[in-house]
């Protein structure tokens, strides 16, 4: 076998091997790209230049081969610089390889000039020996491309396995994130996302299947309380045992979210015919369940819980119209006093409708004059003389007609301008104080009623100070009552503050619709106060043994306190009596007078007149349709 058909086969091989290669990198650089490793794409680049280094640094060696077939390097200098590419290019690397060859390349072309010029003497070798060379340095080459390849292969192999290793991790962290993004963080149920997608599922299918949607919006009841007093470690932990028992009470299927600090909504599948009844029992229940006390952080708490409910009636039902209708259900339960579980009706978005004209109307009526006041007497019980006189507001609509305080309030806290109520009103009692006076009517006092909302605001004691200046007034003639329902959190809250200042200014406080609510005692103890009025709640029932005894308590209290006590709420003589026997200084009620409009007042105390205890006897006695004594 001739050099050159040696290296006429080896060329060839090379022309297979390198496409191969070649191939290789592209294949391994799309997958880089199809990944995002570029650590792939390096590792075959290296194998591609090292390859293609060698094989390039074989040939120009090959071919000095055949020239030394005439003559060429002595001894052992030969076979050292064919194999040392190899060398390099197996255990050094590719810029080595190239290296190694550009070195063998200069050092064989300078042994033949050498041998040419006479330098050195000719190759010991023939030309079979040098053949045999030739054969052993094709081998090599050989063998060295075919293990490229097969690592190549194995290679592939092993990265095959990892990308589909990396495509399952990637799958589970995709799955994490996913549920991350549609799921609360502290409680574990969905979020308002999770919310979204579910609904949008379940109300698809639902017209698919003939079943029914119920949207269930539940908020906490107290929750905010319990937060503010024991912290949020507490607060976390009554947030996350209602979100268990929510999950626990609907089946499997349901869906529970977070979507507000207090507030959760549940979606449940129902069958169209027994299905509205099972929800209103299941959210009774659930209401229950949350009402019972449980331990949070080693703290007892107990909160309660409203629920308003909504079912996909109808075809073009959204998740916004079943959002809404339950969100309607929820605010009546919230307008009745909570904690109870009522389902969406139509008549409730009329209601809605007419209660947002109701509050146009009510945006108006606080801007002009339609705040007004009414006038009751207070009377001291002993004589009957009138000791003071309560101004008590209200709205007079565009009809004359005057709205109750039922009717605005709730409208007007609602609004947030609760405080700018509290101060028209507060204009007109001081006008009607005024008024009565010029009148010829002695009366000592008016007293106004301050909300919460009136006596945070910073500026309270200085516009009653006001008020009261620019008409020729004193501290002396107003009586400020605080509502019971005020919870004053600590002696820091703005409530105290405003408490405290008025009676520094000598404007006397009393506590208002004493007995009404659960803070009375704490706030007897956390204010200072001159006085309280015992509520209608206490006197309704005074003929019962149990109750005379409560409010005989009540009075005690206040005596052993200095603080006077002004009973509201009586209509009958017999209340009258017993309260008289109780030993009760003052007395409120429609029993002596209904709240009246200045004019009509006017009237009834001037037919009142120099009022004595057997005129208020027979006021008392005729309003409860009993002959006169």
């Amino acid at each position: 076998m001739s050099i050159s058909l040696i290296l006429t086969l080896y060329l060839c091989i090379i022309s297979i091997v390198m496409p191969l290669i070649t191939v290789g990198k592209i294949i391994a650089a799309l997958a880089a790209i199809s990944i995002g490793s570029l650590s792939w794409l390096c590792r075959y680049e290296k194998l591609y230049t090292m390859s293609a280094a060698y094989i390039v640094a074989m040939t120009i060696i090959g071919g000095f081969v055949a020239s030394l077939s005439n003559g060429g390097a002595g001894g052992f200098v030969a076979p050292i610089m064919i194999t040392a590419p190899v060398v390099a290019a197996v255990f050094i690397g590719a810029r080595a390889t190239v290296f190694t060859a550009t070195v063998v390349v200069f050092a064989i072309f300078s042994l033949w000039f050498l041998n040419k010029s006479g330098f050195v003497s000719p190759s010991p070798y023939s030309e079979a020996s040098l053949e045999i060379a030739a054969i052993v340095m094709l081998s090599a080459s050989t063998a060295i491309c075919a293990a490229g390849v097969g690592y190549f292969a194995h290679a592939m192999q092993s990265q095959i396995r990892a990308l589909r290793q990396f495509q399952d991790r990637l799958m589970q962290v995709s799955g994490q994130l996913d549920h991350s993004a549609h799921h609360d963080s502290l409680t574990g149920v969905a979020n308002r996302q999770g919310l979204q997608r579910h609904l949008e599922q379940a109300l698809a299918s639902s017209r698919r299947e003939e079943e029914l949607i119920c949207l269930i919006h539940v908020d906490l009841d107290e929750f905010k309380s319990i937060n503010d007093t024991y912290g949020h470690p507490v607060g976390d932990e009554v947030l996350k045992h209602a979100a268990r028992i929510m999950t626990d009470t609907f089946d499997e299927g349901a869906l529970v979210a977070r979507v507000g600090g207090d507030e959760f909504v549940i979606v449940t599948r129902e069958q169209k015919d027994t299905g509205c009844a099972q929800i209103e029992e299941k959210c009774t229940h659930l209401i229950s369940l949350i009402k019972a006390p449980m331990i949070a952080n080693g703290v007892e708490c107990q909160i309660g819980a409203s629920i308003g409910f909504a079912t996909s009636n109808r075809d073009d039902d959204t998740i916004d119209s079943l959002m809404t209708d339950a969100d309607l259900a929820l605010y009546e339960v919230k307008r009745d006093g909570r904690g109870q579980a009522r389902g969406f009706t139509s008549s409730m978005r009329a209601k809605l409708e007419r209660d947002v004209i109701f509050k146009d109307k009510m945006k108006t009526w606080l801007t002009d004059d339609s705040v007004c006041c009414v006038i009751q007497p207070q009377v001291d019980l002993s004589t009957g003389k009138v000791t003071g006189v309560e101004g008590l507001g209200r709205i007079r609509s565009a009809s004359g007609k005057l709205l109750m305080p039922a009717q605005i309030l709730p409208v007007i806290k609602e609004m947030g301008r609760l405080a700018e109520f509290d101060f028209k009103v507060m204009q007109k009692s001081f006008d009607a104080l005024v008024s009565l006076r010029a009148a010829g009517a002695d009366i000592p006092y008016v007293s106004i009623n301050a909300s919460s909302h009136s006596l945070r605001s910073a500026d309270y004691v200085l516009r009653v100070r006001e008020e009261l200046r620019n008409r020729g007034l004193s501290t002396d003639d107003v009586l400020v009552e605080v509502l019971e329902s005020t919870l004053i959190e600590s002696q820091n809250d703005a409530a105290v503050t405003s408490i405290n200042r008025l009676r520094e200014a000598g404007i006397k406080t009393i506590m208002d619709d004493f007995g009404s609510g659960h803070a009375t005692i704490s706030n007897l103890m956390k204010l200072e106060l001159d006085g309280l009025k015992i509520d209608r709640s206490l006197i309704r029932d005074i003929e019962s043994y149990k109750t005379q005894h409560v409010v005989k308590a009540v009075h005690g209290l206040a005596t052993s306190l200095n603080l006077t006590v002004i009973v509201e709420g009586v209509e009958t003589a017999q209340q009258f009596a017993i309260l008289r026997s109780i030993g009760c200084e003052t007395i409120q009620g429609f029993g002596i007078c209904k709240p009246l409009e200045l004019a009509d007042f006017e009237d009834w105390i001037k037919s009142y007149g120099a009022s004595n205890v057997s005129h208020l006897q027979h006021q008392l006695f005729r309003a409860a349709g009993a002959p006169t004594p």
